[in-house]
């Protein structure tokens, strides 16, 4: 009976919430167990996110603007994309996909865009707007983040025009001049669709991080030799990304395209 006693007395119950499904089980553990185990998951959450890119890729940027928006405790790692860093044994234990943006927190990796901003809001936007909980501001916000990176979205387009027009070795002007409109047409939609709500922003009346994602790819624009583009003809598009603009940090985060920029618009 006294070693029943005693086994009470000592041991605890630990309780682990899985990441995948949400599900949980209980480990019994005895009190220098338990004190291990809480230093452990103390020491995880306190520290400093990792967050890698590149600042010439625009879901990067996108990432790190967000980072700075929330105050959160980040340490920013470029990684080369032209001496392929990003194919390195080291990062791909980073982002198993060989692609940046890639984050590290304690001993949680992730890779994508879209996953790293879910969790960084979730993590460290609760209780702001960046947390929105209006289920259809959460719809809009997701339908967004799909077509984004879909094949007609604002990234595979913008990208398509800026790679040729900018970073190729050699310029090339014939499909520089076939990929143009396929962005123009992306732009049509963020005019005729996402904007025509009357709120401002892509999802509802405050950013989100819809807002962020769309302001990084269309602010690579600027680095293409092109005078004759021009946002004049999507009104919504011109007054939206003006705000965005506005915005804390988006100065700093772009420096680097700013540096090569070419037009304004």
């Amino acid at each position: 009976k006294k070693r029943q006693n005693y086994k009470t007395d000592i041991c605890q119950t630990l309780v682990v919430d899985l990441l995948v499904g949400g599900s949980s089980f209980s480990v019994p553990l005895c009190s220098f167990q338990l004190s291990l185990v809480t230093v452990f998951i103390m020491a995880s959450s306190n520290a400093k996110v990792e967050v890698y890119g590149s600042p010439f890729s625009q879901p990067s940027r996108t990432v790190w603007w967000l980072c700075k928006l929330l105050d959160v405790p980040h340490e920013v790692k470029v990684v080369s994309l032209s001496n392929g860093e990003h194919h390195s044994a080291e990062y791909k234990s980073v982002n198993y996909f060989e692609t940046v943006p890639g984050l590290r927190h304690g001993n949680f990796t992730l890779g994508q865009s879209s996953g790293i901003l879910a969790y960084l809001v979730a993590k460290f936007g609760k209780g702001t707007s960046w947390q929105p909980e209006d289920p259809a501001v959460i719809g809009r916000v997701n339908e967004y983040m799909v077509w984004h990176t879909g094949k007609t979205g604002l990234q595979p387009c913008g990208a398509g025009w800026v790679f040729p027009a900018v970073f190729a070795s050699t310029r090339d002007e014939a499909l520089i001049a076939e990929r143009k409109p396929k962005f123009l047409e992306a732009l049509r939609v963020l005019e005729e669709y996402f904007l025509s709500r009357g709120t401002g922003f892509i999802a509802s009346d405050q950013p989100t991080t819809a807002d962020l994602m769309a302001a990084c790819d269309l602010g690579q624009i600027v680095m293409i030799d092109d005078s004759t583009f021009s946002l004049d003809a999507y009104p919504k598009v011109k007054t939206w990304y003006s705000s965005m603009c506005a915005m804390p940090h988006f100065a700093t985060i772009h420096e680097s395209v700013m540096a090569r920029k070419k037009i304004d618009f």
